[in-house]
């Protein structure tokens, strides 16, 4: 709806309007029935993003939690988990190219993000359940531009440097317009490897190269196509190395040999000290396993925009690579050349989606659309006993897996002629999901045992209704009030270990989640538009929780510790805040928080007793972001920002891993950052400090210690310690 300009004042500032996308169709904030955090460009460079783990600092009730340096991410919203073993509950749209599993992180040339909390089913077609992240690079344009950046930082245990640069701009007058954009970069392993006579702690160097088209033959006709690849090469490194949370405890075992059982934890004993006389401190580690990680993505896309007078009509099409070689998992958590293992991996992935979009300019408008997914990976897991070189590993046959999802969808919103204020949607989607797992029979070579693979082939397919409705009221220019309610799903799927186990009948396939997510939020600006807030309260429910357990043989023996369960619960609740307020011309501050309460009520198979009522594990109970930033006329500039996060649980809660079952939440954490710098019209120097605080959290689960035994200690993967850094940009 049209609003008059509101007046401006010599001591405040008037925000840019923010438009909102990722509802697919341009909506300002203000009008969007959906709980939403828009990040442009501004807010994304002055916020140093460059990758995407730092975007859930700016999201309220948002974690981004990793498989490892340079492993997955998986996105956990509103206290509805994700993690390494279960797929994505959120989809990750870049550039109109869907990524249920983010294998790499890198981000560059961004000019917008949107993280749409709630299920977006009747919109979109890859994994929807609890939320949505629309990630924009930038695109060719009309005139020519281009820019380039430097970056040199350094860490207690090593360096970093970054090159990367754009240009762009039309190759056919009015018609074709072309762009290159690359990144660079080489840091070394901020977790050092104290122990390693074999390769040190290593490094980890990218390239990222990216070539976009746009054709506009006519105004009513868009041709996008962009391709790029990443190429990742990290000697001395392994993808998902875990790391030991209790330094104390963990030196206790393996350097004084003094180890203390989980079930009788006020008796210890004595064990040889499989590190001598090495101690680790933060940050640090021993491992004796050659380790090695190389990845490649390849990703194509094309879309299409139509305007026909009586509607639009948008496609896209894309098609993704990924082929990885990670060797080197130290399955015994030691100095001693004992166990690893390695896994060579192979995915190839098509995405389609085709929408209909009726003219915006009525008071029925409405959006049909239908998707095409197919993916289909292959893994081979190899292991190393004993001593050995990178290329001593020995591979076990292949498994494989694959996917075909197809959705049909709608959503429609009606804003009555006679009450303009409110607008009511409804949205509907089917989902039909395909999954099939194979795996070919042979051995892999544990040392103490071997893990036996039958041959396997195994088919399910899953279908699901999934509705959305929403409400809008706008009580004055300035102030909105929405509802929604809406279903969001995941497919069931295979567990191939519990074949494994000979246990096929009862565990070897779990079952379908569902959820439904209840939600109402509101919205205001001030008139005189130098600030505005967005807040929401929710309630999610979900039933068959695809969650990790144990796997239990029928000798009562740890078959797999990567088992999937779908017999679990959970429920959460809370809020989120976040706003912006320009006070001058020159400051400008912004914050979000989000507070949650998320637990299991209900669990998989024997644990059940012992976890209900639980936390759900990576879910903090709050997470805020405050940040300030002045810029002087002249162009010096000043930012700074402390980033909080609550305590949060690392697993489900049992003590059958941990001597304190306290050792199974990670405390309350806060970070520093602080920049200055000079922007001038062409050029900007930038000098940053992250983690001034250099805490040590971790941002993954808890896992256990050995391969299917237990020190009673707890490893996951760190978030980076403190970094200090130069950054240079010029621009044209």
């Amino acid at each position: 709806m049209a609003q008059e300009e509101p007046p401006k004042t010599d001591e405040t500032r008037t925000l840019d309007t923010i438009i909102v996308t990722g509802t697919e169709r341009d909506t300002t904030l203000q009008d969007a029935d959906v709980s939403v955090t828009v990040l442009s460009e501004t807010v994304l460079q002055d916020a140093r993003v460059t990758d995407i783990r730092r975007i859930d600092d700016l999201a309220p009730n948002v974690q981004f939690n990793e498989l490892g340096a340079i492993g997955g991410v998986f996105v956990t919203i509103r206290g509805v988990e994700s993690n390494p073993f279960i797929v994505n509950r959120a989809a990750v749209y870049i550039d109109g190219i869907p990524f249920r599993e983010l294998s790499n992180s890198v981000l560059t040339q961004l000019e917008s993000v949107e993280v749409l909390r709630g299920p977006q089913s009747t919109l979109y077609g890859a994994n929807t359940e609890t939320g949505l992240i629309v990630i924009r690079t930038r695109a060719p344009g009309d005139n020519l531009e281009a820019n380039a950046s430097v970056t040199a930082s350094t860490f207690d245990t090593g360096d970093a440097y970054q090159v990367e640069g754009f240009v762009g701009g039309p190759l056919a007058e009015d018609q074709l317009a072309g762009s290159l954009s690359f990144r660079y970069s080489d840091r070394d392993n901020f977790m050092e490897n104290i122990g390693s006579t074999v390769q040190g702690s290593g490094e980890i160097e990218e390239l990222f190269l990216q070539g976009r088209a746009r054709w506009t033959p006519n105004e009513d006709f868009t041709l996008n196509a962009t391709a790029y690849i990443i190429d990742t090469d990290a000697p001395g490194v392994y993808t998902a190395d875990n790391f030991p949370i209790d330094i104390e405890r963990y030196n206790q075992v393996y350097s004084d040999g003094i180890l203390f059982d989980p079930a009788n934890p006020t008796d210890p004993f004595a064990i040889p000290p499989a590190n001598g006389d090495i101690r680790i401190g933060e940050f640090q580690y021993v491992s004796e396993a050659p380790k090695s990680a190389q990845l490649e993505d390849i990703v194509a896309g094309l879309s299409t925009e139509y305007d026909t007078g009586m509607g639009r009509i948008e496609a896209s099409l894309s098609y993704r690579s990924e082929e990885s070689d990670d060797r080197g998992f130290d399955i015994d958590k030691t100095n001693g050349p004992f166990l690893a293992g390695a896994a060579i991996n192979d995915l190839d992935v098509w995405n389609a989606e085709i929408r209909w979009k009726s003219p915006d300019d009525q008071p029925l408008v409405y959006t049909l659309g239908a998707s095409y997914y197919t993916d289909d990976e292959t893994e081979s897991l190899g292991s190393l006993v004993g001593p050995g070189t990178i290329t001593d590993y020995i591979f076990s046959p292949e498994q494989a897996r694959s996917s075909t999802d197809f959705g049909v969808f709608g959503s429609a919103s009606f804003t009555p002629v006679s009450f303009p204020k409110l607008t009511l949607t409804a949205g509907l989607r089917y989902d039909n999901a395909k999954r099939e797992s194979s795996q070919q029979e042979g051995t892999l070579d544990l040392g103490f045992a071997e893990f036996v693979f039958d041959e396997l082939e195994l088919e399910e397919t899953f279908e699901e209704w999934l509705p959305r409705f929403a409400a809008r009221y706008e009580f004055t220019d300035d102030f909105t009030m929405y509802t929604n309610i809406a279903r969001g799903y995941l497919p069931g799927g295979f567990n191939l270990a519990a074949a494994q186990a000979d246990l096929r009948n009862q565990l070897i396939r779990f079952e379908a989640e569902t959820l439904w997510s209840y939600e109402i939020g509101a919205r205001w600006q001030s008139p005189d538009r130098s600030a505005f807030l967005s807040g929401a309260i929710f309630f999610i429910e979900t039933e068959n929780f695809q969650e990790i357990n144990d796997l239990i043989d029928e000798n009562g023996n740890v078959a797999s510790t990567s088992f999937i369960g779908s017999t679990a619960a959970t429920e959460s609740y809370g809020f989120e805040i976040e706003g912006q307020w320009a006070p001058t011309d020159e400051l400008t501050f912004t914050g979000n928080l989000g507070i949650i309460e998320a637990e299991y009520t209900d669990y998989a198979e024997a644990t059940a007793a012992d976890v209900v009522g639980n936390p759900v594990k990576l879910v903090p109970e709050y997470d805020a972001n405050i940040a300030a930033r002045y810029e002087h006329p002249s162009g010096f500039f000043l930012r700074g920002e402390v980033d909080f996060v609550g305590d949060t649980a690392l697993n489900e809660g049992a003590q059958r891993f941990v001597v304190n079952v306290e050792d199974n939440v990670q405390d309350a954490v806060a970070k520093l950052g602080l920049q200055f710098g000079y922007e001038a019209d062409n050029w900007s120097l930038r000098v940053f400090g992250e983690n001034l605080t250099d805490e040590r959290r971790v941002s993954s689960i808890g896992n256990p210690g050995a391969f299917f035994i237990t020190d009673g200690i707890l490893y996951g993967v760190f978030e980076e310690p403190r970094v200090i850094g130069v950054e240079l940009g010029v621009r044209y």
